[in-house]
């Protein structure tokens, strides 16, 4: 069975034509690969629209893990040029869960949204049979601004210069090594252990996203699921346009590059939550403004007409075609380094 989110083929075949009722305000229904939904509020404005489980891993502690939840909402809104300003939070607790536990984990949800602007409107909570760690819940996030500030994944024009922070599978980085901590400190030089284990707090691309709109994007989106190669695609595809990378403008953190082949998985389809993929007419600028706010960024490629589809072009000048990758290999190390850790 296929781990992680449903192709495609499934979302195209069995969700998009069936999504309730057809509004006219509604300008961004839900799309494989983008990141958000947005209404038009008739007055100038959009509200956007965005919803994710509430993934809550324990062995991180609970105010940790609760950041990461958070922030994985509001990469996603923010990716759409407006910030994130209000929340509504379903809880499925596990019976397991004490008083105790629940305060220590609605005190991280509550001092991240606090942090970056956000307010809890409505919700629910509740302990239930049959549910667990990590997926408790629902988890929705919405922002107001004008529509003018909007942007989705569709937006990439010929010309264009493609800027990407921080390089690919921040997030397969961190959560292995925040996840499996022993077993990594046992493979890894004790630098390069705390160096992956420290990406955690760079799994979220609100702050890129905050910074490189404000400079002035067409374009964003949060390399999830399918890592920067899945990203590129799916901002080709909704583009409709060609992407050139270039080899030798590319980047990884030395973590990255050293834990990811530790697992033998191939970074740049792996998932990489805080690493996002920006398409603007002035890339430098981005570039400059994400450095001086302690963002690594840089441009590797170009919007060209044609397409849609991505090419990397190597050093020596030979293209090479990029695919949307079929699975995401983190679901794999994770379960198989779990079931080794278990034998163990």
């Amino acid at each position: 069975m296929r781990l992680g989110k449903i192709t495609r083929d499934v979302f195209d075949s069995v969700i998009y034509p069936r999504l309730g009722s057809r509004r006219p305000e509604v300008v961004v229904p839900p799309q494989h690969g983008v990141d958000v939904g947005a209404v038009d509020l008739g007055d100038g404005r959009v509200l956007v629209v965005k919803t994710d489980p509430v993934f809550i891993v324990p062995q991180f502690g609970l105010k940790k893990a609760a950041w990461f939840a958070v922030h994985i909402l509001a990469s996603d809104v923010m990716t759409s040029g407006i910030p994130p300003q209000y929340a509504a939070v379903d809880l499925n607790l596990p019976v397991s869960m004490t008083d105790e536990q629940f305060a220590e984990m609605w005190e991280g949800l509550h001092g991240a949204m606090a942090e970056i602007g956000v307010s809890v409107v409505a919700g629910h909570t509740g302990r239930y049979e049959g549910t667990d760690y990590p997926m408790l819940g629902g988890f929705a996030m919405f922002g107001v601004g004008p529509r003018e500030r909007l942007v989705t994944t569709r937006g990439a024009k010929p010309g264009d210069q493609i800027v990407m922070t921080k390089g690919p599978a921040v997030e397969a980085t961190a959560l292995l090594a925040n996840f499996y901590p022993e077993y990594f400190k046992a493979r890894l030089p004790p630098d390069v252990f705390e160096e992956a284990y420290d990406l955690y707090w760079q799994m979220s691309c609100w702050k890129d996203g905050l910074v490189a709109s404000k400079v002035g994007v067409h374009a964003m989106h949060d390399a999830t699921e399918g890592g920067v190669w899945g990203a590129l695609v799916e901002v080709a595809e909704a583009s409709g346009v060609k992407i050139e990378i270039y080899e030798e403008r590319l980047f990884m953190k030395r973590a990255v590059a050293e834990l990811t082949r530790a697992v033998g998985i191939d970074p740049w389809i792996s998932i990489s939550e805080g690493t996002l993929i920006i398409a603007t007419d002035r890339g430098d600028e981005v570039v400059e403004a994400l450095l001086r706010e302690g963002v690594d960024a840089a441009v590797i490629g170009r919007v060209e007409a044609g397409g849609p589809g991505v090419v990397l072009r190597r050093r020596g000048g030979a293209a090479e075609p990029i695919g949307h990758p079929s699975e995401d290999p983190f679901w794999r190390a994770f379960s198989e380094i779990g079931q080794l850790m278990h034998r163990s």
